[in-house]
């Protein structure tokens, strides 16, 4: 997502294209005054902001103010090493400057250095209050994990009581509420995004996301047509398009968008998945096992690509060969809890309990509370002879969050394990 501050956008946006010009048109002009005023294109103000420097008569706070709007100009062309080293400079002129500091944190953000830019933003906060200081922290906190996401919110919200208009806190807070899959809260910040700017291109995304969440792909899908109507190729809002159309059962139509991917894009994973994900909705599996052994040819080793190969051999019932598979993705940097929940999935069908359990188990150990671990380990344990174990893990499950409809076939794999007191019990209880 776009990271940059709106202050910024709006003056890069209004400052636009320029002709080469003399620096100083007017004699009421003075460097500094360009230098801090802002309004010129991001190279002019730096060029002002390094002339207006070597005037010795500069006071203190007037070298450290100009040594701030340089590391702005720098950042707003994209120079953020090059910002990062002027914000630097300005807080060692003036380790209180709290617009030095901010803006290092900005600097860092755009350079991934989430862990520094938070030391920045706090540093900023440590000093005084302000809406950047609390978005900055909120947003790198909540990466770093140095901050948790509820905390996250509320700074972010503190931020908002201070300027309701300060749309990167918008667009964070509905970020984060989407994370938490709070997507009616995160429709409204990006809604209330787009009231102050109607064109924002990553709250305009968001809340095409958050529709997906919602389930109103319709919605979804003109959000993302809209969206590639003024910014076309856009990647990711195509490929959330494709989403969009699986979602609405256009799988035919997914299909051939997904397939025009892979000709712009035959060395990214997302058109081949989109394209597998289409035929398996049409139930065309061979050619959907087909697309991911391709991919996996072509492309290497890719945790998503042999997930969702897994997926489509195991629902094929080849459930050795989506064993060997979800392995292979298992070894890779990147696995996650899904890739483990998948592994003790095709080990329950292959009555491998000991295997379904130890893969449950692993993906519980990522941190994730997923009710569907609880539920399979809650089988294995039945099976292996642990009905009472079982039947307390599966009311793990049902506080995690499984749905109520697995009752009935978590008592049917009781019946078979001879446990039929046990899945009377089980009726009785939920």
């Amino acid at each position: 997502m776009s990271i940059l501050r709106t202050s910024v956008l709006a003056l890069v946006v209004a400052a636009g294209p320029l002709a080469a010009k003399p620096l100083v048109t007017s004699s009421e002009e003075t460097l500094a005054r360009i230098c801090l005023a802002r309004t010129e294109s991001p190279d002019r103000i730096v060029a002002a902001c390094d002339a207006a420097l070597t005037d010795a008569a500069l006071t203190p706070a007037q070298r450290v103010e100009l040594t701030v709007a340089r590391g702005d100009g720098l950042s707003w062309q994209g120079e953020h090493e090059a910002g990062a080293s002027s914000y630097r400079a300005a807080t060692q002129l003036d380790p209180r400057s709290i617009d030095a500091w901010n803006g290092l944190g900005w600097a860092l953000w755009e350079l991934q250095d989430d862990a520094a830019a938070y030391e920045a933003f706090s540093t900023s906060l440590s000093i005084d209050v302000s809406v950047q200081g609390l978005s900055g922290t909120a947003g790198t906190g909540r990466r770093t994990g140095k901050v948790d996401a509820e905390e996250a919110r509320e700074r972010l919200r503190a931020a908002l009581s201070i300027d309701p208009e300060y749309i990167w806190a918008l667009r964070e807070l509905g970020w984060s509420l989407f994370d938490a899959q709070d997507f009616q809260g995160a429709a409204e910040a990006f809604e209330g995004a787009l009231r102050i700017d109607p064109d924002d291109v990553n709250a305009r995304f968001g809340l095409g996301r958050t529709k997906i969440g919602l389930n109103d792909n319709e919605a979804a899908l003109t959000a993302f047509n809209d969206l590639l109507a003024d910014a076309p190729g856009d990647f990711a809002t195509e490929v959330y398009r494709i989403i969009a159309l699986r979602n609405l059962d256009r799988n035919a139509q997914a299909l051939r968008e997904s397939e025009r991917m892979i000709a712009a894009y035959p060395d990214r994973a997302s058109g081949y998945i989109e394209k597998g994900l289409s035929l398996m909705a049409l139930q065309r599996r061979s050619e959907a096992i087909d697309t991911y052994r391709e991919a996996d040819a072509r492309l290497g080793p890719n945790n998503a690509i042999l997930y969702w190969y897994a997926d489509a051999l195991t629902v094929d019932g080849r459930f050795l060969e989506a064993l060997a598979v979800i392995d292979r993705g298992l070894a890779l940097d990147g696995a996650d809890h899904t890739d483990h929940l998948m592994k003790s999935y095709i080990a329950l069908e292959l009555k491998d309990f000991e295997t379904a359990r130890a893969a449950a188990e692993n993906c519980l150990a990522t941190g994730v509370n997923d009710p569907w671990a609880h539920y399979y380990i809650a089988i294995a344990l039945v099976h292996d002879g642990h009905a009472a174990e079982g039947l307390e893990r599966f009311g793990r499950a049902i506080t995690a969050g499984l749905p109520a409809d697995r009752i009935g076939a978590f008592a049917t794999e009781l019946v078979s394990a001879g446990k039929y007191v046990e899945a009377a019990q089980l009726r009785l209880k939920y």
